[in-house]
């Protein structure tokens, strides 16, 4: 039997001209037959199929972009990094920024976070920071990670926090407060360039009371869950 494409046929009796006998030819339905209601219902499945494709799909959209697929939702406990990039630079201990960030001694590098009015802001909360190569990323802070730990704000440094024991300096501008990043190794690279990291307390992934960790990405940073800034220091000790 037939759905599409052939129509469908029924067979029709016709009398021979001596009356003794039937044959039999095939005749086609009109419209209104069973056949030309099968396209019809066809039609009206495919309508119901794309209109539960349509609401899953606006369903699915409305959920991602307001709980997991856009920028950072701090109820959920993320933190992207694209949502908070910018948010972490170098100074001086007095906040004013070194020519081209390049420091004398590395010593003089402190944290600033927030310092531009339109830089993007970390949320408020406490974070451990750490200095790592800025080619290979190998660590370079050398004390344990909760002595690496401060607060943030109102978008600024507040100081440290927890077991922070990190020198504490003051931005002259706004007030906030700097973190220095010493102690931290001598970087190898020889473009003297270094990088600092910083991310939610709650973030870390591994031993606080170990310099790094041997979790899976950057020492326990997680990439995704990061700030990150880039500073040099000309002369080495």
């Amino acid at each position: 039997m037939p759905w599409f494409g052939d129509k469908k046929r029924i067979p029709v009796g016709q009398r021979s001209g001596q009356e003794r006998d039937w044959s039999w030819s095939w005749e086609p339905l009109t419209p209104d037959s069973p056949g030309w209601q099968r396209w019809l219902w066809v039609g009206v499945a495919v309508a119901v199929v794309a209109a539960v494709a349509v609401a899953v799909g606006l369903t699915l959209a409305f959920t991602l972009g307001g709980r997991g697929g856009g920028p950072a939702d701090e109820d959920e406990g993320v933190l992207p990094y694209a949502a908070i990039a910018g948010s972490v630079s170098v100074a001086l201990h007095n906040g004013q920024t070194a020519a081209a960030v390049i420091f004398e001694d590395k010593c003089d590098a402190y944290l600033v976070v927030g310092q531009e009015e339109d830089s993007p802001r970390l949320p408020d909360g406490d974070y451990f920071f750490q200095v790592t190569t800025s080619s290979d990323k190998a660590l370079l802070s050398s004390d344990e990670v909760r002595f690496r730990q401060f607060r943030v704000a109102d978008g600024a440094i507040d100081g440290v926090s927890g077991q922070g024991r990190h020198a504490v300096g003051v931005d002259s501008l706004t007030g906030a407060a700097t973190v220095q990043l010493c102690p931290f190794a001598t970087s190898p690279d020889s473009s003297g360039l270094y990088e600092v990291w910083v991310t939610r307390v709650e973030d870390f992934q591994g031993d606080v009371k170990a310099g790094g960790s041997s979790a899976p990405d950057s020492h326990g940073f997680l990439a995704a869950r990061s700030a990150r800034g880039l500073f040099g220091v000309s002369r080495v000790r």
